[in-house]
């Protein structure tokens, strides 16, 4: 039977024939010879010769029988070989199909159902090529716009392994190239992340989580993970239940937004308000106490007024200096500081402000020497430089102490002008040197303050040197003193 199952149409076509004709064959010739034999027993013949006659009988019709089946073999062949013929094509087509080759088509040969059929397998296979186009296209596209996207983006399965990661995320996260497949807590190591994946998983709404990925350089990140949608017409019923009462949700997907930048500025902003609070508050209190103890009567005390007076003017000018500041580096961050950078002599600009700080350093009997003879111009901003070196030279008078020296050096080398500014003073401790350009840091606040400084001096100088194309570095040590130096291109 099992080798009857494995014969074609044909073959069996052609068995069937020759059965047919064997079992109407032998009732037939046992029919004939049981008739014949009686007849000529009817006539008394000899036993023998009725023997004799019976099996010429026998013999003819077998031999008849035998040349109708190889008649009925070989139509039968025949027929079959042009019935199946065009069978026979259209199945290497349907399997060259199945293997994905599309781009064959089944002969339209021979009439009736078969060319139907052939036709029908050609429309489904234009069909099919159309859909499987269509289909790299929307992916090819998805890929470009994943890609493309600053988010990241995290697509999980029904058991929460990764099944796509695009390439934002992988930059934002420790992802490996063996990360698909794998679950978030294997690829990711994040417990606040894997807790909310997994409470997504049991509720309709999205859950928000702020993370932070990355050892070396950690990144903020806000994550909302949510159920992906089950495409249409694809569950059995509303609850998400397949037909073996398991689970039909599709999965989940996450997006990650990189909130980096937004924290810190977040945290400078918050930190400039306090900043500035905290320095307004000293002069205004000192202006408001002065100018109600002269109300209360000290306008009478003409030594009183004269010195709560003072007090009112130094925090004023203290105030505006502040003001002023703040003003100026508004606009240096904001970019609206233009600078006109030409070829500037260097001389010229270190003497005149040292001439306008030379009162400041007699009264703190501090003393400026000046070096920068035979100078190249450099390129840079008048104004920009004049500002960075009144700042340099100001903090230089007032954090060196009395009696201290001054010095003001300036060099050509290497394409560039240097300018140092060095002083003798105490000097500032190591840790404090890598925060040292930033706004509103002092080493000593308290000391800073009753000097009148601001704070924000060496943060406007960094900025001004950058858009003049310079760079400024510091060098100090405790009891031997500090030197700024200012590099800046040398003119053409």
């Amino acid at each position: 039977m099992r080798a009857l199952r494995r014969l074609g149409i044909g073959a069996k076509l052609v068995v069937a024939t020759v059965f047919v004709l064997l079992v109407a064959g032998v009732p037939v010739e046992r029919l004939a010879a049981r008739d014949m034999e009686a007849a000529l027993l009817a006539e008394h013949s000899p036993r023998a010769a009725v023997d004799a006659a019976v099996w010429r009988s026998r013999r003819a019709m077998l031999i008849g029988m035998g040349a109708v089946i190889v008649v009925a073999i070989s139509v039968g062949a025949a027929t079959t070989f042009f019935i199946t013929r065009p069978i026979r094509r259209l199945t290497r087509f349907a399997l060259a199909m199945s293997e994905g080759d599309l781009s064959t088509r089944a002969p339209l040969r021979g009439s009736g159902e078969l060319r139907q059929l052939a036709r029908a397998l050609n429309h489904l296979t234009s069909e099919l090529s159309r859909s499987i186009a269509d289909v790299r296209t929307e992916r090819d596209l998805l890929a470009g716009i994943l890609d493309g996207m600053s988010e990241g983006v995290l697509v999980l399965d029904r058991d929460g392994r990764i099944v796509l990661a695009n390439r934002a995320l992988r930059a934002m996260a420790p992802l490996g190239d063996d990360a698909l497949g794998r679950s978030v807590i294997e690829a990711i190591r994040n417990a606040r992340l894997t807790e909310a994946i997994q409470l997504a998983g049991k509720r309709d709404e999205p859950v928000d989580v702020e993370v932070e990925l990355g050892r070396t350089l950690p990144r903020r990140l806000l994550v909302r993970v949510s159920r992906r949608k089950s495409p249409a017409g694809l569950g059995p019923d509303a609850r998400g239940l397949d037909h073996d009462g398991a689970s039909a949700e599709p999965g989940l997907i996450a997006v990650f937004h990189d909130v980096t930048d937004l924290r810190r500025l977040e945290t400078i902003r918050t930190d400039f308000v306090a900043n500035v609070s905290h320095e307004l508050r000293t002069p205004v209190t000192a202006i408001s106490t002065a100018a109600e103890t002269l109300q209360l009567g000290a306008l009478q005390d003409p030594d009183e007024a004269a010195e709560f007076v003072d007090v009112i003017d130094r925090h004023a000018k203290r105030l505006r200096h502040l003001v002023d500041d703040l003003l100026d580096l508004s606009k240096i961050e904001a970019k609206n500081f233009r600078l006109a950078l030409a070829e500037l002599d260097i001389a010229p600009a270190i003497e005149h402000v040292t001439h306008l700080l030379g009162e400041a350093a007699r009264r703190r009997r501090v003393t400026v020497t000046v070096d920068a003879a035979a100078l190249p111009p450099a390129r840079c901003d008048r104004r920009a430089l004049e500002q960075v070196l009144m700042n340099l030279l100001d903090n230089a008078i007032k954090y060196a102490g009395e009696g201290a020296h001054v010095t003001v050096k300036a060099r050509s080398l290497d394409q560039q002008v240097t300018i140092a500014v060095a002083d003798d003073g105490p000097g500032i401790p190591p840790h404090h040197l890598g925060r040292i350009f930033e706004r509103f840091y002092r080493v000593d606040a308290g000391r800073s303050r009753d000097l009148g400084g601001t704070g924000l001096g060496l943060a406007i100088v960094k900025h001004l040197v950058e858009l003049m194309n310079g760079s400024i570095e510091v060098e100090s040590a405790i009891g031997r003193g500090t030197q700024f130096t200012v590099r800046l291109a040398r003119a053409a």
